[in-house]
């Protein structure tokens, strides 16, 4: 079996240089750091996890905490979880899903916490473990969080629209006091107010069916060509069912949503999306995380925002 010895004798340093390169990378050089773990790699060593437990008096167990109620998630959902998971894997911890905020914290390091509402906020910090946010966290909050950009990308969403030559834009928006929704919505008024056009703002819950109902007691109000810009994908699939009946997509309405992990692909027209990049915004929760965890002193909060992009399908071209 490959041991510490191994590693050692390949990378011409001592033992216990080796197991300050596993067990505290952050006290050592960036060479030293390539070079014992070159050597790891050359041997096939595997650090043994239970003895790395003992050292640091850690579990290696991140918890993921889904405060959200499950039916409103989105299947594709699932891509986040993986992505957490594997790059956690890579920092050598587990990933642990839980819908229990009062769960025990014995058997864990840290919390990634997703579909939290402002007021679970008090009982999240009062953990006795680290905790990063998975959505902007509010102005003077003390937990770190990690999130799209959501007022740029409905900025993007908004110009995207204009530029197509739609002039009477309206915004349906989520009906929840939360910084991501209202981060959404002043992308929109951001971008109107720019170009002097008429704002239009309505919000809804995020059921298509709610949108389909709002929408289709607004269409008398149209002005062809009309675009509506969607806080969610799921509100503009509702925008999109409710549009058909009367319009031409996307001639006469042009229809856009934001998230893109799912709904998007399915509707018909397809729908163009603001799409999160799941794949670095798990990078980042993990980095913050794993900083938390393994930093000797309490960091301070760190609000990280991610520039997503628009992916364009039928339900914008004209």
């Amino acid at each position: 079996m490959v041991n510490l010895n191994d590693v050692a004798q390949k990378a011409h340093v001592s033992k216990m240089t080796v197991s300050r390169v596993i067990n505290h990378p952050d006290q050592v050089s960036p060479e030293l750091m390539r070079l014992v773990q070159q050597a790891i790699k050359a041997v096939g060593y595997v650090p043994n996890q239970v003895a790395r437990a003992l050292v640091n008096q850690r579990q290696y167990v991140v918890r993921f905490l889904l405060l959200e109620d499950v039916s409103t998630v989105e299947p594709n959902y699932a891509k986040l979880l993986i992505r957490l998971a594997n790059n956690l894997q890579k920092k050598g911890y587990t990933l642990e899903i839980s819908l229990d905020i009062m769960a025990e914290t014995q058997s864990i390091d840290g919390i990634i916490v997703s579909g939290w509402r402002t007021e679970d906020l008090s009982k999240l910090q009062a953990l006795d473990v680290p905790v990063t946010l998975y959505g902007a966290a509010p102005t003077k909050c003390p937990l770190s969080s990690v999130d799209v950009d959501n007022q740029a990308g409905i900025e993007k969403a908004t110009e995207y629209m204009w530029r197509q030559g739609y002039r009477d834009i309206y915004y349906i928006g989520l009906s929840l006091d939360l910084p991501f929704a209202r981060q959404r919505e002043a992308g929109y008024r951001a971008v109107m107010a720019k170009k002097n056009g008429r704002v239009s703002v309505y919000q809804t819950e995020n059921h298509a069916h709610l949108a389909d109902t709002l929408v289709t007691n607004l269409l008398h109000n149209f002005q062809l060509p009309t675009a509506i810009v969607c806080a969610t994908d799921r509100i503009a699939l509702g925008v999109l069912r409710a549009v058909q009946r009367v319009y031409h997509i996307p001639r006469d309405c042009g229809v856009i949503g934001f998230d893109g992990v799912f709904i998007d692909q399915l509707t018909q027209p397809q729908l163009t999306t603001v799409r999160q990049p799941f794949a670095l915004i798990s990078e980042k929760i993990v980095a913050q995380i794993i900083s938390q965890i393994e930093s000797e002193i309490i960091l301070e909060p760190n609000n990280i925002s991610i520039s997503p992009d628009i992916v364009v399908r039928e339900s914008t071209r004209l």
